[in-house]
């Protein structure tokens, strides 16, 4: 006959264990969550267009002050393939950046446009940043930021 008791000199081991592998198991949900939409064209050749992305911002239930102060900024790149925020911000001149300061809201609207045939990602996040002044009690202020990761993929067609 098999024992299943469970031994109670075992019993601490199990529920640590246990407890550690749900302390482990974060939520790994993608910030594009936040993304509403998207929305470009697919452009023709060498002619500029207007895309709109409508995003919810993790940041709009932080009250400010008079001298605090909200930016969103939207960086964006054209590649072949997607890439990380990580990846992004190392190749940060390369891409075309449009800022808001108090921007009231989460609509932003951005111009693009292609040289080449073929297909592309419009590729990049969007950065909001909420600047607390005299936050703490030494004086002293808090910046806190939020990135969402956008990427959308065009194909670019002749004229």
């Amino acid at each position: 006959m098999i024992d299943l008791r469970i031994k109670t000199k075992n019993t601490p081991l199990v529920i640590l264990i246990f407890f550690l592998i749900s302390l482990g198991c974060k939520n790994n949900q993608e910030k594009s969550s936040y993304l509403k939409t998207f929305y470009v064209k697919n452009p023709k050749v060498n002619e500029r267009n207007v895309g709109k992305i409508i995003f919810d911002s993790e940041l709009d239930t932080i009250k400010t002050g008079e001298k605090d102060l909200k930016s969103t900024t939207l960086f964006l790149g054209k590649f072949k393939s997607i890439h990380t925020i990580k990846e992004l911000e190392q190749m940060h001149q390369s891409l075309d950046t449009f800022g808001f300061i108090e921007k009231r809201n989460d609509t932003i609207y951005f111009d693009y446009e292609f040289d080449k045939l073929g297909t592309f990602y419009l590729d990049g996040y969007i950065e909001e940043k909420v600047f607390l002044d005299n936050y703490y009690k030494n004086g002293k202020s808090r910046l806190i930021t939020n990135q969402i990761k956008i990427s959308k993929k065009v194909k670019v067609i002749e004229k």
